[in-house]
């Protein structure tokens, strides 16, 4: 279910995914090893390409995360029924950039009118009359650009072809039903025996002396580090890279006398992951550091030099 093919004109009505096939190569194991007289085709060049990017995106997936780093608000008119995905940046679970520089929308009588048939709704039991939620997503996407003259292919028949002489990166905007899974009932605790030595009068809490504001802090700091995994990554599921960027709670579309009307609970980002960017962290961080207490022999100061060595 598409949302929109990223048109520099705004709001749009058809998608044009003719030229949106292309792949960027990704291997950072191996570059070129480039000698005298070498001779350089398509398989090299695409080494080379494939070396930088997939160091870059392998240090921003093992070094920051995925997540949402800036931008990408979402915004709903009452009136015209148009959702809206404003610019933002943000990095996938393959590290790959998700930059939207644009703003786009949709409009949800539309894109209801368009995909109301999929079997994603075939449980609603009215399709005029209807109240769903819906995540907005953000996928990777690569388009063709540029085309120029081409020589054609073996036993192409013609002696010039047009290929596409730029890949460029994108995004696709997604609007996908959500449907929470059932929770499953939990198990009523089973009632403690009763310990006849055990005194069932409430016992008195014990008494802990309130901790100052650096204290605080530290103990926050401390906290805050002790949850960090170093472990491994996991594998990463592949089935789905998209990435949320919010869910429509409460999507109510209904159709009258006048024509379709749609209207909107509430938009919650709470379901969006959040890459915080070094700036941000530092705004975090730094005020509990400076109030953290220090701790050890701290009359001796030493400073290292671009030399490495420490001095006092």
């Amino acid at each position: 279910m598409n949302l929109n093919d990223l048109s520099p004109s705004g709001c749009l009505t058809t998608a044009d995914s003719l030229r949106c096939d292309a792949t960027l190569p990704d291997n950072p194991a191996c570059t070129l090893n480039v000698h005298f007289g070498m001779l350089l085709g398509v398989d090299e060049l695409r080494t080379e390409q494939g070396f930088h990017i997939g160091r870059s995106r392998r240090h921003q997936r093992l070094l920051h995360g995925l997540g949402v780093v800036a931008g990408y608000p979402l915004t709903f008119d009452d009136e015209t029924f148009d959702l809206r995905v404003g610019p933002g940046f943000a990095v996938d679970a393959l590290g790959r950039d998700l930059a939207l520089d644009v703003g786009q929308c949709v409009n949800l009588v539309q894109w209801w009118l368009k995909y109301q048939n999929d079997e994603a709704f075939d449980d609603l039991a009215s399709l005029e009359y209807a109240t769903i939620d819906l995540d907005v997503r953000v996928c990777y996407s690569t388009c063709l650009s540029s085309p120029v003259p081409a020589i054609a292919e073996p036993c192409a028949g013609n002696a010039s072809d047009i290929a596409y002489s730029r890949v460029c990166e994108t995004v696709t905007l997604l609007l996908r039903r959500n449907v929470p899974p059932p929770e499953a009932p939990a198990p009523a605790p089973a009632p403690a025996p009763a310990d006849p030595n055990v005194d069932p009068s409430p016992e008195t809490p014990p008494v802990v002396p309130p901790l100052n504001e650096a204290a605080k802090n530290h103990a926050a700091l401390a906290l805050l580090l002790s949850q960090i995994d170093t472990a491994a990554p996991d594998p990463i599921d592949t089935a789905d890279l998209c990435l949320p960027l919010g869910t429509l709670r409460g999507v109510h579309l209904k159709k009258d006398a006048d024509g379709w009307t749609a209207t909107l609970g509430s938009i919650d980002l709470n379901t969006r992951p959040l890459l915080l960017s070094t700036g941000a962290l530092q705004q975090l961080l730094l005020p509990l550091l400076a109030q953290a207490p220090l701790s050890g022999d701290t009359t001796k100061l030493k400073r290292v030099g671009r030399t490495g060595k420490a001095g006092t």
